[in-house]
């Protein structure tokens, strides 16, 4: 059986680390855990165009403040254009998103106060765009109803003309705007997308979230490519057999679409002060560490500790990077449910661990909601580091950081229960 030494926590392996192994034990085990330094920094912004879900809302955490999330997209013409008529009525314009199945929020469903405004800039479906420009936009909101809350519903489908459509938020658009389009109808403006482009550039949706309660609002999921999400036209033609029917135009968002979403974080809103001083303080071990998705924070952990490994006669069997979720866990607000490492370059590119070689399986990160904690298998890497390959530092971030809301906050090395800790174990040779 083999014999199993326990070393003390947090220290420089001493450099006889592994003589006490029993000697007629071909399969000794030493396992060590090692000195940790973490901190919580601003994460960048990411490229959010062309993604495959949008975001639209806001919410108040307690310990992050607020996010708040808006989404841009232009629209095309779905149909050969429609001739010019007298006796053509503008009923109303509807600006339809579907809401993305299952993964419909994160947060609550409270109603909110969505604005709508329309873009003064052309966008190109070959740019890319970041979550941190805000479009140029021109003249007022452009809801028919402006400043009142409607609560989303994304589980209910509504019936319109006699059709059960797909859940979606529906926002009426002003008459002067579905007059407006009415009036092109006939003309250039309707000819071709490119001539649409120039008529109706598209739309910046966002919220008003002033008045927000802690724990009120959240982020709404979106598919912009669901043959649901686009801007239709009701109308009347009274020149028509039959005057009274109320028809339709639709003008789809689609993959020739450029859309993307647009984030801000109000840190200071946050009534726990805890993100605000380990963001102004990154020297000191954390007891905390803060991750939040679409560009909100990251965690830097750096393990010096493991280049005391260099050349003792040891073999790196597994290194186990344990982390534990901290403090109560709103039901809105479930952790990540993964967590993804890497370390960078000499260039300070972002690269991927040599642990991926396995496969995303292979280095986990996936929350263990049961123990409240995720887990890495972080191998490779540290063996690097011992080697002196690698840069002992790593980051880590949420997976799916631009489509998803989630947040977490861990217990960092100097945390007083449960602390952060990286566990190697070794075989001697």
């Amino acid at each position: 059986m083999a014999f199993v030494l326990f070393l003390g926590a947090c220290r420089k392996p001493d450099a006889d680390l592994g003589n006490d192994l029993l000697p007629e034990d071909p399969l000794g085990l030493v396992i060590d855990t090692v000195a940790l330094h973490a901190h919580t920094r601003v994460d960048t912004n990411f490229r959010s165009n062309s993604l495959s879900r949008q975001l639209l809302g806001s919410f108040l955490d307690p310990r992050f403040g607020v996010t708040r999330a808006g989404l841009v997209t232009q629209m095309r013409i779905g149909a050969a254009n429609i001739g010019a008529s007298s006796g053509v009525v503008a009923d109303s314009i509807v600006l339809a998103l579907a809401f993305d199945g299952a993964n419909y929020a994160y947060g609550n469903l409270d109603p909110q106060v969505f604005r709508v405004h329309e873009l003064d800039e052309r966008l190109y479906i070959d740019s890319t765009y970041r979550s941190n420009r805000v479009p140029a936009t021109t003249g007022a909101d452009l809801l028919a109803v402006r400043g009142g809350r409607v609560k989303p519903e994304p589980f209910k489908k509504p019936f319109i003309l006699g059709d059960s459509l797909a859940p979606q938020l529906r926002l009426r658009l002003s008459d002067d705007l579905a007059q407006r389009f009415r009036n092109a109808f006939g003309t250039d403006s309707l000819a071709s997308n490119d001539l649409f482009q120039d008529f109706f550039k598209g739309v910046y949706v966002t919220v008003d979230d002033a008045g927000q309660a802690p724990y009120q609002g959240g982020l709404l999921y979106f598919n912009l490519l669901s043959s649901s999400s686009r801007l239709v036209l009701y109308y009347r033609d009274l020149n028509s057999s039959d005057p009274s029917l109320t028809r339709t135009v639709d003008f789809p968002i689609n993959s020739n679409c450029a859309r993307y979403c647009v984030v801000e974080h109000d840190r200071s809103q946050a009534i726990d002060d805890g993100l605000i001083a380990a963001l102004t303080d990154t020297t000191v071990t954390a007891e905390a560490v803060y991750i939040q998705s679409l560009a909100g924070t990251r965690m830097v952990l750096r393990m010096p500790g493991l280049e005391a490994y260099r050349g003792l006669p040891l073999v790196l069997a597994k290194a186990e990077l344990v982390a534990r979720v901290d403090g109560p866990i709103y039901p809105y607000h479930q952790p990540p449910g993964q967590l993804i490492l890497f370390r960078r370059n000499d260039q300070s590119q972002e690269v991927f661990l040599p642990d991926l070689v396995g496969g995303i399986g292979a280095l986990d990160g996936n929350y263990r909601q049961d123990a409240r904690e995720y887990r890495f298998n972080i191998t490779r890497f540290a063996l690097g580091v011992i080697n002196g390959t690698f840069e002992p530092e790593l980051e880590a971030l949420a997976a799916s950081n631009g489509i998803t809301g989630n947040r977490t906050v861990l217990h960092g090395p100097a945390a007083q229960a449960d602390a952060m800790r990286l566990r190697l174990t070794f075989t001697s040779y």
